[in-house]
């Protein structure tokens, strides 16, 4: 059982150097207009808890404890693995049953789909920017 979060993201970090928008692929839509600290945000929710702890569920159990509240997908497989799980909140019958949110599936239908394009994106540049890995965060 996880502490419920109100806010929850990805952002974009690299052990090396710092990240920018203009070294990311283009066609990446951002959820905010600005970054911060360094942090380029890619994803994006808030109040949906049925895709929050499928998140931690599927990966907070690769960090040094379950209920940390921030942790690194680091692979490119991994994000394939994210861009899946994403993919079956795309069924409307599970959002409505298990989505555990304030949003209509209406609501969040767009953005979880540009959220699997973005991490699509940041896959292929993964691949060739071994330096480069994504974190959750979750607002606790």
């Amino acid at each position: 059982m996880f502490i419920i979060g109100l806010d929850n993201g990805i952002y974009v970090k690299s052990n090396k150097r710092t990240i920018s928008r203009e070294q990311l692929p283009n066609g990446i839509i951002y959820p905010f207009n600005k970054d911060y600290e360094g942090d380029v945000e890619i994803a994006y929710w808030r109040k949906c808890w049925g895709l929050r702890n499928d998140i931690m569920n599927t990966f907070g159990w690769r960090t040094k404890s379950p209920d940390e509240w921030k942790f690194e997908i680091s692979t490119p497989a991994q994000v394939i693995d994210l861009i899946e799980l994403i993919a079956k909140w795309l069924d409307k019958e599970r959002w409505e049953n298990d989505g555990d949110s304030i949003w209509e599936y209406e609501e969040v239908r767009e953005m979880l789909i540009q959220q699997i394009i973005n991490l699509a994106l940041i896959h292929g540049y993964m691949s060739s920017n071994p330096d480069v890995y994504l974190v959750f965060y979750d607002s606790y």
